[in-house]
């Protein structure tokens, strides 16, 4: 008679059915004899000889009123291992592999001290991660960190990076060009030509991401302030928002070092008011001169106020008040929660703002109604990926899978808002900055969500590679294939890597003003060590992966020089010679210089060492201006918004999650809790690139 329980039972008992190997690893078994998981693993199955009788927990029913769960977008409960037990402290592993978060401490001055922090998400977090393994290949024992936060002041030192960590200015801004000014109202410093150059490429990239003014709004604001009305009292904080537009809109153009000095100038005039739109574009500006730890303060600031103003709730109109206030009100609050959720998803730390409290009615531009659906998906990897601690490797892709699939309708957003989707090749002009913001953002979201499996996969290699070697002192015993699926959730983060370096580096050929706007470094940094990070564990990768590195140098060597630019770059270059000298990107001019005057008109790379020739030149899509990148081995993009994998499988032909494979800690030897595994690490991808160039 088989033991095996039957549905009719009543749904209050069951029997308890499993082997001791898979109660051990904490996973389902099927109950038979021997279970598919043992059958897997060729390990002995033995069941226990008495099977316990356990009453099922109480499960929460449907009340009585008919009321029903949340709607989809609300907020998402919390998870049920936090649920279950709600007044014990989680115990961390005391051996911890990957980080979860990362600290550092800078001296100011000798009575200043000052200590950051940035969490599995942030691109410093990746950082530390490719300079640990780095360093370990070259020490027998590698000392492993304890606790959940990491020192990274020898990661930052290694790469050059402690600027951007903290956020200090590579130099002081010259402020005597606007020392003679005590209001708005003097006479100004810069003159009206000048001013309406900065203002009109503001309105040309960075306002599509604050366009909570109209352009003609910024316009009479410009006009006003050379040419204030007679009698007219001057609005101090319009004229602040005017000269903080200003200040975004120097930094593309070669009188950038009017930033700071404009920067300056307005938090000096709008210091007793700051408004959430203000705090907002000191924000923007911030990101853009990497200075991610000022963004982070002042949207913090932003959000108590929003909050405290009532943005994020329907409140009834006033009298007087039209469509056009309503609706501005709107946008100002939802464009701002954008901002805030996706700079906390980039630095790794908690946000201000959350769904559940608000029930502001969403706005009706479709462009901002693109990045709100963005927006979901961040929090749900945040929260759903990186916010929890999970049993097994396998249920972390179960989410991400979902998360992934909640963006399938992105691509029919996008045409709806700009008339076409994610496969349009970069376009000029104002619609390109704004493809190009969509593109960026989508991609390097699901980078992030799959990005603890490319970490896991890469430890996985690197002990493989140790026991190979002998080198391992207590040998694990551990799988030695890796799943399918694992491969499937890896190329998803190397494809939105490379997707991310194409669409950057074609963009830049055919676009000014997206190549000026310094946060794309971010993006670079971010999809560069990505793919370091695949390499430096997987070296037989190095024909396909370092040519979409070597492009991101170049599309950085393009850019306006001076930080976070040259910090990238310094980091990126310092993270390939370390893992082999042949691997370091060759400036154009030093390329003539060794390959003679036949290939002055082409860029070419350091050829490679014997173990990883087969990289050869080949030539790209798009031509950068007086230089062709290297396109030796570019592999061909995949539609993400399709179901279709590398090598033509589809992710149904992976399984579903019943026939999966799992993966636990105590299959790998390794003691660690996934959640805790350095997620941040990977968006610290950016890590020896330069800052959020945000």
């Amino acid at each position: 008679m088989s033991e095996t329980p039957s549905p009719a039972l009543s749904s209050t008992w069951r029997t308890a059915k499993a082997c001791q190997e898979c109660r051990k690893r904490k996973i389902k078994c099927n109950g038979v004899e021997p279970c598919k998981t043992c059958q897997l693993r060729n390990t002995p199955c033995i069941y226990r000889d008495i099977v316990r009788q356990r009453k099922r927990k109480q499960r929460d029913r449907p009340s009585d009123n008919g009321e029903t769960p949340p709607l989809i977008g609300a907020p998402r409960p919390e998870s049920s291992a936090h649920q279950l037990s709600p007044g014990l402290p989680h115990k961390p592993s005391g051996k911890y592999t990957f980080y979860n978060s990362v600290s550092a401490t800078h001296m100011a001055s000798p009575s200043c001290k000052v200590q950051l922090y940035y969490g599995p998400t942030a691109h410093f977090a990746l950082m530390q991660q490719v300079y640990r393994d780095l360093m370990s290949n070259q020490a027998v024992q590698a000392e492993e960190p304890q606790g959940e936060v990491e020192e990274a002041g020898a990661g930052l030192d290694l790469f050059s990076f402690r600027r951007i960590f903290f956020g200090t200015p590579s130099e002081a801004p010259d402020l005597s060009k606007s020392s003679n000014m005590s209001g708005l109202s003097t006479t100004m410093f810069l003159s009206y030509g000048l001013a309406n150059t900065f203002l009109q490429r503001f309105l040309s990239t960075l306002f599509a991401l604050i366009p909570v003014r109209t352009q003609s709004f910024f316009q009479e604001q410009l006009d006003q302030l050379y040419q204030p009305s007679i009698g007219a009292e001057p609005d101090v904080s319009y004229h602040a928002l005017v000269l903080l537009a200003l200040a975004m809109g120097s930094l593309g153009t070669d009188h950038y070092a009017w930033g700071d000095v404009l920067f300056e100038r307005a938090k000096a005039s709008s210091a007793a008011l700051d408004e959430v739109v203000n705090l907002q574009t000191h924000a923007h500006y911030q990101m853009e001169q990497g200075r991610p730890n000022s963004a982070f303060i002042h949207l913090g600031i932003g959000a108590r106020k929003a909050i405290a103003a009532g943005l994020h709730k329907e409140i009834p109109s006033q009298e007087g008040e039209t469509s056009e206030n309503v609706e501005e009100r709107r946008m100002t609050f939802w464009y701002f929660y954008f901002y805030e959720t996706w700079i906390c998803f980039h630095l790794g730390r908690p946000s201000s703002l959350s769904l559940r409290d608000v029930t502001v009615t969403y706005p009706e531009d479709p462009f901002l109604l693109v990045l709100l659906h963005l927006a979901k998906a961040i929090c749900r990897s945040a929260d759903e990926i990186y916010g929890q601690r999970h049993e097994s490797l396998l249920q972390m892709w179960k989410i991400a899978k979902s998360i992934s699939s909640d963006l399938r309708g992105y691509d029919c957003l996008m045409r709806q808002a700009l008339g076409f989707g994610l496969d349009r090749p970069p376009q000029q002009g104002v619609l390109g900055v704004r493809q190009t913001v969509l593109v960026t953002l989508y991609y390097h979201t699901i980078l992030l969500t799959y990005r603890p499996f490319l970490i896991f996969r890469g430890r996985w290699q690197r002990d493989m590679k140790r026991s190979a070697q002998g080198s391992e002192s207590n040998a694990v015993k551990r799988p030695t294939e890796i799943p399918a699926w694992l491969n499937e959730a890896c190329a998803n983060v190397l494809n939105c890597a490379s997707a991310t370096i194409h669409h950057l580096c074609g963009a830049a050929s055919v676009n000014e003003l997206v190549k000026e706007l310094r946060y794309h470094g971010f993006f670079i940094g971010s999809s560069s060590f990505a793919l370091f990070y695949n390499l430096m564990h997987d070296e037989s990768v190095a024909s396909s992966h370092l040519p979409w590195i070597h492009a991101g140098i170049w599309y950085l060597s393009t850019v306006r020089p001076g930080d976070p630019i040259e910090s990238s770059i310094s980091a990126m270059q310092t993270m390939l010679k370390k893992l082999h000298p042949s691997y370091e990107w060759v400036a154009p001019e030093r390329t003539r210089q060794i390959h003679g005057a036949e290939n002055t008109s082409s860029f070419a790379t350091r050829p490679f060492s014997n173990d990883t020739s087969g990289f050869q030149e080949t030539s790209m899509g798009f031509n950068p201006p007086d230089e062709q990148l290297p396109e030796a081995g570019f592999p061909v993009l995949p539609d993400l918004q399709t179901d279709t994998l590398p090598g033509g499988m589809k992710v149904s032909s992976v399984g579903s999650g019943e026939d999966l494979l799992d993966l636990t800690q105590s299959d790998m030897g390794w003691d660690f809790d996934f959640s805790t595994m350095d997620l941040e690490e990977i968006f610290s991808v950016y890590p020896g690139t330069g800052p959020p160039a945000f």
